[in-house]
């Protein structure tokens, strides 16, 4: 049996404020909500999700893995489907499934086959909750039962998996991953570009897992080829949101955008790769104007997408350069938890 903090009940599921019957969240959302949160089966829920996020994802990484068919430009991910009868077996039963999935993920990204892991918890209540200190604390839960080896999940804090990949020399590595929340609810809040349709999402995704993949698969010759593609995908993504409403801006932006695929810095409403922000999750309120600056994240970067060499000493070393492991280690997850700090000379 997988391991779970104590103290994990999830039996606060029920309980969550909700927004009023009616609530609209988008039109995009609206629509697949109604094969999400309907008795179908897991098949064509999950063909419905995936369809809409190829198509209405602001992030250019989740609409290309999210296609259908043959990977887009060599990127795929794994879908783990939580659904409300697994959800109501309780806090193990959920932990046993994503365990199971990540570990099938976790192999098959060894070989080059998947950069990306989604995590769907596909519920009515999830669905239709609203931000709130209630919410916030059953994210937490709910990561808590993916990041075991690192539960119980804080907030506030930016949480690291770590993603094999078996190179051309026949070395396992092991690259980091962000790992993020997505929710139904996000919308026309401060991290409206975080809404998805049917509850609650954690998503995993490594740009250079899959710089360095698109080298295994012979797709690209070399790192100094990959890097850049994946640069400018991931400079592409950032603001391109504010979708699924007239009333919506991107939560994310450039600070010039003539340099856009070269730029270095940029902006958010949110930080990115923090888990679960408390200040935003917890947040009901709509917000449909510029962010105050006082909320603002303003030194993200996009300097570790790069082919430069890192040492074991770089706090970025994992990123594009991935740490060597023994083949025993293909499910470990080295990296421990830290807390962002809104300046220049942070780095992780």
């Amino acid at each position: 049996m997988t391991p779970i903090p104590a103290g994990i009940s999830l039996d606060t599921l029920s309980e969550l404020p909700q927004y009023p019957v009616g609530t609209s969240f988008g039109s995009d959302i609206d629509a697949v909500n109604e094969i999400l949160l309907s008795d179908t089966d897991e098949q064509t829920k999950r063909a419905a999700f995936l369809d809409w996020a190829a198509r209405h994802q602001p992030c250019v990484f989740g609409r290309m893995a999210t296609k259908v068919g043959a990977p887009a430009r060599g990127l795929a991910m794994n879908l783990c489907w939580i659904d409300e009868q697994v959800l109501a077996a309780g806090p193990h039963a959920i932990a046993e499934r994503i365990a199971a999935d990540r570990r099938t993920w976790k192999e098959q990204a060894a070989r080059g086959k998947s950069s990306a892991f989604l995590v769907i918890f596909n519920s009515r209540c999830l669905a239709h909750a609203r931000p709130s200190p209630e919410f916030a604390r059953l994210c937490t839960d709910l990561a808590s039962l993916y990041l075991t080896e690192l539960a119980p999940v804080l907030s506030d804090v930016i949480y690291t998996e770590a993603i094999p990949l078996r190179g051309r020399d026949g070395v396992l590595r092991l690259f980091k991953g962000s790992v993020q929340l997505f929710h139904t609810g996000a919308h026309l809040r401060r991290h409206h570009d975080r809404r998805i349709p049917g509850g609650v999402m954690i998503s995993v995704n490594g740009p250079g897992h899959y710089a360095n993949s698109l080298v295994t698969q012979g797709i690209c010759a070399d790192l100094s080829e990959s890097a850049p593609m994946v640069r400018s995908l991931a400079a592409r993504s950032i603001g391109a949101g504010g979708r699924g409403d007239e009333r919506a801006l991107s939560t994310t932006w450039h600070r010039d955008l003539a340099a856009r695929d070269t730029t270095r810095w940029f902006s958010a409403a949110y930080h990115l790769d923090v888990l679960v922000q408390s200040d935003v999750v917890s947040d009901p309120r709509p917000r449909t104007g510029p962010c105050p600056a006082h909320e603002q994240w303003s030194w993200l970067h996009l300097d570790y997408i790069d082919a430069r060499e890192t040492s074991p000493t770089d706090p970025t070393h994992g990123w594009f350069h991935g740490v060597p492991v023994p083949e025993h280690d293909l499910h470990h997850n080295p990296w421990l938890p830290v807390v962002p700090i809104d300046a220049p000379d942070f780095n992780y």
